[in-house]
């Protein structure tokens, strides 16, 4: 018998219930294309700022030694120490691994460049440009046991006149920042020659190497002043074989703090620092947050707005079926019975709100990722049923009021025509 009145009642009144329908269709429609755009354009967004450098650095642990008299402070000396290229595998191999994107190892030595008065002394940076690192020994079976990495993965926001080092065994060819190249007149394709001197306990040895350019590097950071080539080049002219200084680690963090990574990879290797690149964290951090508050905001005042269609059709639904209401109560309908009644009908409205929003509301999040985001929102099944559940839970906080109204009625005074 329910049933059949709860049927009959929809098909009698199409027009009102479709105007629900449409209402909570509206918010569903607009909760759905946001929490999709958010789910999707959070991690689009993570991955813009990798194109911006990394936002981890690895550095050794080193000891500080004060130095200076009882009473007379000299200051500390920090002894020199490094990073062993054997051991970068395992940044690769702790529990968010698949969310890190690269790492660069960077090694450094002052040499001299330039003959008389063009002579000058060059920070010269040896680095990983296009390598696969084999991961020794996989955090899972499933992980690829080969990853490329290096300064071109990390840093694609660099602007290169030329072409990157793509060989990483060419020990001839390197990139000159355009505050070199232009001091000491060097353009693509030349070669110039380095010197490094090296001291020992009683002797001074010079070696020269020459290089060849193939790419010259503009950033407006500390780039443009140094030449970058191949690791094992630095590593040969200053006999540090198998050595860095620091690793440059670009990692996507959307559910985890960026520490996460620094903790895990400090457990990793035991004798180095993790450190996040503080300003840039915290930069993408408020960005992406901005962007989830505005979302909710704007989902909010939809499910508002909805539930307000949804609640004057529901009043004037019951405002039009008060002799009905009066005729069930008179015949023995409880409040019950009564409440039941409204708020199946809230129901099947939520549902099919919910459904026909999520189809719409796809379709629009696609239409704004592609023109603020310029990208393509991914479909997420996960998304229906909130969609779901979301129009039906504002479908019957929205007939509550209307729902009071219709078991306050009196059947007498309704079937007198008061």
């Amino acid at each position: 018998m329910f049933w059949r009145i709860l049927r009959k009642s929809i098909t009698k009144r199409k027009s009102r219930i479709a105007i629900a329908i449409i209402s909570v269709l509206m918010g569903a429609s607009i909760a759905t294309a946001l929490l999709s755009v958010s789910m999707d354009v959070s991690e689009k967004v993570g991955f813009e700022f990798r194109k911006y450098g990394a936002n981890l650095m690895v550095v050794p642990k080193s000891d500080i030694i004060d130095v200076g008299f009882p009473g007379v402070d000299f200051g500390a000396v920090t002894d020199q120490r490094y990073i062993n290229e054997s051991d970068l595998w395992k940044i690769k191999s702790i529990f968010w691994r698949n969310n890190v994107l690269g790492f660069a190892p960077l090694l450094y030595q002052v040499v001299e460049i330039g003959d008389g008065e063009n002579n000058q002394n060059v920070v010269l940076a040896g680095t990983y440009f296009n390598k696969d690192i084999e991961i020794i020994e996989p955090y899972s079976t499933y992980d690829d046991p080969i990853f490329n990495t290096g300064i071109k993965v990390i840093s694609p926001w660099w602007n290169v006149n030329g072409s990157w080092i793509e060989n990483s065994s060419d020990n001839k060819s390197s990139m000159v920042g355009i505050n070199v190249a232009e001091k000491i007149g060097l353009k693509i394709g030349d070669t110039y020659t380095i010197s490094f001197i090296r001291d020992y306990e009683d002797q001074t040895n010079i070696s020269y190497y020459d290089l060849t350019i193939i790419g010259i590097i503009e950033t407006d950071g500390n780039e443009d002043n140094q030449i970058f080539v191949n690791l094992q080049v630095v590593q040969n002219i200053t006999g540090l074989s198998g050595k860095v200084h620091t690793v440059q680690v670009s990692a996507l963090c959307n559910n985890c703090p960026v520490d996460t990574f620094a903790y895990e990879i400090q457990g990793a290797i035991p004798y180095v620092d993790a450190r996040s690149v503080k300003q840039l964290v915290s930069a993408e951090m408020n960005i992406l947050g901005k962007i989830e508050d505005m979302m909710f905001l704007v989902t909010i005042v939809a499910l508002l707005a909805s539930a307000l269609g949804v609640m004057t059709t529901m009043t004037t639904s019951v405002i039009e079926r008060k002799k009905e209401i009066g005729l069930m109560k008179s015949v023995g309908a409880e409040n019950k019975k009564i409440v039941a009644l409204f708020l199946g009908e809230a129901t099947i409205i939520g549902i099919a709100g919910g459904i026909l929003g999520y189809i719409i509301g796809f379709a629009l999040s696609q239409f704004i990722g592609m023109s603020v985001f310029n990208t393509t929102i991914s479909s997420r099944i996960e998304v229906l049923p909130i969609a779901i559940g979301i129009s039906v839970g504002v479908s019957l906080l929205a007939s509550i009021l209307p729902v009071r109204r219709a078991t306050k009625v009196e059947p007498a005074i309704v079937l007198r025509g008061e």
